[in-house]
């Protein structure tokens, strides 16, 4: 291996086990082009599936030529190529319905694409090309709009929520192409890099040129800033998910509240900025404590029975998606897109009164968890009731229901874990004797 390779190759042995597989974000470009023959390189092809996302917001011939170039190369490599091609006007139509602009409607779209070829393929991580130069810009952007300095940590290496990985932040783009070069491979360029109308663009084409004419070392300067505001952000704010309990603000100082909402912010959008108007909002209804909504940016926080919520109401799709098996023969540790975690087995010992405990021969066929939909319904003693409607009634708020997580085998419905928002956890009628001490607990957990 070379300098490259075995960098990349530690980054990611780190973190993945032998046989994990990873999809790998391929544009085409320098940067996705480097990461894709590096994971074929360590990982192996058996490992590595490269996705392609059409945004079709560039010229049919350009798009034609890349996507034919990105074939020949994962044909060199004894990859296949998937590509996924979004509907015409799909960006746009998703930038005027948020509001936003089309930069962020088209990232939205390609991790949702992204996503659904990881549980297609059954990959643990996606792979993103994110590198040193990435890590700069981003907390020039930050530092250009007056974010607080808890948000100049930058892009994380990893975010298990999303399933995500970035193992090539500490090398740069020369590294890259020389290792193309080097390798003899030939990538595309997307003609919109050049597009100043993205912010991001202005900063890579405009402004960094200048900064870097009149100071040379600013790179290792900002990767510093960043370096000293991820110590910073370490005061314990590592173990805050998407959910906290609103005791945890009191008695912290206001930074130390603006580092809990901003360890929020990153656990569940990472790319997106927190606008100040919306985190200044928040703090005044933490410091109320009384239930509320606040919504801004196509982000939701909420105060409810206790706890602050973080929510993407866009990532509806990726929570009604999610299935996993759970086999109640066997221990099971599922995670959530939310990033908690489903425990259960036979051997798990739980002293936790609330913990469902379910007849493992009371299942029937597969058994799965999943999240709440329109339509589903558990059979309760007293009938059917519609599950929605059962959260409605234990007055969770409209849009956390379609974040609870049920149980399902071929009957139907087994268990709603209503109590992870305040309510309460419902069996199925048939497990009619699901408070057996002998029967497997099963329950939810913080991500941690």
């Amino acid at each position: 291996m070379n300098s490259t390779e075995r960098a990349f190759s530690e980054n990611i042995n780190a973190i993945l086990e032998s046989s994990e597989k990873v999809v790998v974000a391929f544009s085409g470009g320098c940067d996705s082009l480097a990461l894709l023959v590096l994971c074929t390189k360590v990982l192996g092809k058996d490992r590595t599936f490269p996705v392609y996302v059409n945004h079709r917001l560039r010229a049919e011939a350009e798009l034609d030529s890349e996507i034919r170039l990105n074939r020949e190369n994962c044909e060199r490599l004894g990859l296949d190529l998937a590509v996924e091609s979004l509907d015409e006007g799909e960006v746009e139509g998703l930038a005027r319905k948020r509001g936003g602009g089309v930069e962020e409607a088209a990232r939205l779209l390609r991790y949702r694409r992204l996503e659904k070829a990881r549980l297609e393929f059954g990959a643990s991580f996606i792979l993103t090309a994110h590198h040193r130069q990435d890590q700069v810009e981003t907390i020039i952007m930050r530092l250009s709009k007056g974010s607080p300095v808890t948000s100049l940590k930058g892009i994380s290496p990893i975010d298990r929520r999303r399933h995500l990985m970035r193992p090539l932040l500490d090398l740069s783009r020369g590294d890259l192409e020389r290792y193309l070069v080097d390798n003899g491979f030939q990538w595309s360029t997307d003609s919109t890099n050049s597009d100043v109308c993205f912010s991001r663009n202005s900063i890579r084409n405009d402004i960094i040129p200048s900064i870097q004419a009149i100071w040379p070392d600013y790179e290792e300067t900002v990767l510093r800033i960043g370096e000293q505001a991820f110590d910073l952000c370490q005061f314990n704010a590592g173990d805050i998910g998407s959910v906290v309990d609103i005791s945890e603000f009191d008695g912290k100082t206001a930074v130390q509240r603006t580092i809990i909402l901003f360890s929020m912010w990153d656990c569940v959008f990472n790319d997106k900025e927190l606008p100040f108007s919306l985190l200044s909002r928040v703090l005044e209804a933490v410091e109320k404590k009384g239930d509320c909504s606040i919504g801004s940016n196509g982000a939701m926080f909420s105060i409810y029975r206790g706890r602050l919520y973080l929510t993407d109401p866009s990532a509806d799709e990726e929570f009604s998606l999610f299935s996993a098996d759970l086999d109640p023969a066997a221990g099971n540790r599922i995670g959530l897109p939310d990033g908690h975690f489903l425990l259960s087995g036979m051997d798990l010992v739980s002293d936790d009164p609330l913990a469902i405990r379910l007849d493992p021969s009371s299942f029937s066929g597969r058994v799965r968890v999943r999240f709440a939909r329109p339509g589903d319904k558990v059979r309760l003693k007293n009938g059917a009731k519609m599950v929605l409607r059962l959260l409605q009634d234990m007055k969770i708020p409209a849009h956390l229901r379609c974040r609870v997580p049920l149980l399902e085998d071929d009957d139907g419905i087994c268990a709603v874990f209503g109590g992870m928002f305040g309510g309460r956890d419902r069996i199925s009628a048939k497990f009619h004797t699901s408070l057996a001490r002998n029967h497997f607990p099963l329950y939810i957990v913080s991500k941690g």
